[in-house]
């Protein structure tokens, strides 16, 4: 049975052109800009299969309300979860029609426990990709370096699981909380859950708590980060080998955390 799962973060960005250009030379990504958003006159949009999705606003844009824009969850049926969503009291604030395969997704408010999510179906955004990148692939298949999971700092960590349980059959592990609180659930859904005090509070704006990115070469990685001038805040030794690096929102404002590839199950509670 198919899992519903994250495959996109959006994140709010003041300099978008500055942002690829570090995207590429410091975290190692590639962006493009859609076509498909391209008749957007009120803000700016770079993508890559990477899942990492950069939004610069040109005016005032309701649903920008902080660094967090959308965590995406990619479904079997849109529909089926938006009507899952309206009938717990949650109507969507953006309804966004793809024209390639024919199918809205929905974006909710922060109503929702803070978190806005986005819905869609599986391989729709992906499809509306390829006119423009035939070769792009949907997260899961992507290459490292990518984002792996995200993390949300939230005040009730039992009740936004269940209701997330609820309306995308969403199963939750005990998890590491790395930092970012004193308790985590997790998932093979890609969406960690944090609890409770951290001394990485000022480094984030709730409910983000961290944009992991798994690479290969993780030290690799750390020292470029370091030496673009992003230093490490926090460390942590994985279990399945290698350690992981929290460089708070130094970069963008977006809060950073870094693992290696090899430790992508870990990560998830697997």
């Amino acid at each position: 049975m198919y899992v519903p799962k994250f495959c996109r973060v959006a994140v709010a960005i003041d300099d978008l052109a500055a942002f690829e250009a570090d995207g590429k030379s410091v975290l190692g990504l590639d962006f493009y800009s859609p076509e498909v958003d391209a008749h957007f006159t009120t803000f700016s949009v770079a993508f890559g299969e990477h899942g990492l999705l950069a939004i610069s606003p040109n005016t005032d844009v309701p649903f920008i309300q902080s660094k967090l824009i959308e965590v995406a969850i990619d479904v079997e049926n849109a529909t089926e979860s938006h009507d899952k969503f309206v009938a717990a009291g949650y109507q969507p604030i953006v309804v966004n029609r793809l024209p390639t395969p024919d199918a809205d997704e929905y974006l909710f408010g922060r109503e929702f426990h803070n978190i806005p999510f986005m819905v869609c179906n599986r391989g729709d955004n992906e499809a509306e990709a390829r006119v423009q990148i035939p070769s792009f692939r949907e997260l899961d298949a992507a290459p490292f370096p990518k984002v792996t999971s995200v993390t949300l700092a939230v005040d009730d960590i039992d009740a936004v699981a269940s209701d997330l349980s609820a309306l995308f059959d969403m199963q939750f592990v005990e998890g590491d909380p790395q930092g970012l609180g004193t308790r985590a659930l997790t998932g093979r859904h890609r969406v960690t859950l944090v609890q409770g005090g951290s001394t990485l509070a000022s480094q984030f704006e709730a409910p983000l708590a961290a944009v992991n990115i798994g690479y290969d070469d993780v030290e690799a990685a750390k020292d470029r980060l370091e030496a673009a001038g992003y230093p490490v805040l926090y460390q942590q030794a994985m279990k399945s080998g290698g350690t992981a690096y929290h460089f708070g929102k130094a970069f963008h404002g977006m809060p950073l955390f870094i693992h290696p590839s090899s430790a992508d199950a870990e990560m998830i509670g697997v």
